[in-house]
């Protein structure tokens, strides 16, 4: 995993001025100004160090919100590791390689959230696709540095007809609800 050591320079505007505007919306008083492509954040104004290595397919990188300095890494083979001090705890935080299918290079462990009352209730969700191919949203239970993969509530399934295109973003919004990504069923010609 890498980590910019720089402060990145603010995201770009949207640019608005050729979007229709709807009639129960008023334009502002003054146009906002728009960025031009040559306003994206140029890579090389970042310094970039190796925080940590040894990773099997990471694809997505959480902490729980709890104060602990925990970084949670996803593995795309059903692993959930734990960095702390750019160390890498073992056993892993979550073991559930056995129920997932990551055959295809769009299945397998995809996200991960941690509930907004994670240090008091231990609760934390995933996304991944199960053996078949098809997504699963569950909600796991964690005590301390381990997560129980006998706690698994299975909250959502959704039938998958190809093995491409999953989403697996899961985040909680500020309304302190869950929000997931799935993708759009794959194949192709999209």
């Amino acid at each position: 995993a890498c980590a910019p050591t720089s402060t990145p320079l603010a995201p770009p505007a949207r640019d608005t001025a050729s979007a229709p505007i709807p009639p129960s919306i008023t334009e502002p008083a003054s146009p906002v100004p728009t960025a031009a492509v040559t306003d994206f954040p140029n890579p090389e104004s970042y310094q970039w160090k190796v925080v940590a290595g040894g990773f099997d397919r990471p694809l997505d990188i959480q902490h729980a919100g709890d104060g602990s300095g925990r970084l949670f890494v996803v593995e795309q083979g059903g692993l959930i590791r734990i960095l702390q001090n750019g160390q890498i705890h073992e056993p892993p935080f979550l073991d559930i390689s056995e129920r997932v299918d990551d055959a295809g290079d769009e299945q397998g462990l995809l996200g991960l959230a941690f509930h907004p009352d994670f240090v008091s209730n231990g609760f934390f969700y995933v996304n991944y696709t199960e053996q078949g191919g098809d997504t699963v949203i569950a909600r796991f239970t964690a005590t301390g540095n381990t997560a129980d993969p006998n706690s698994e509530a299975r909250l959502l399934g959704v039938q998958q007809p190809f093995p491409n295109h999953n989403g697996g973003g899961l985040a909680f919004g500020p309304d302190g609800y869950l929000y997931i990504g799935l993708g759009d069923g794959g194949s192709g010609g999209d």
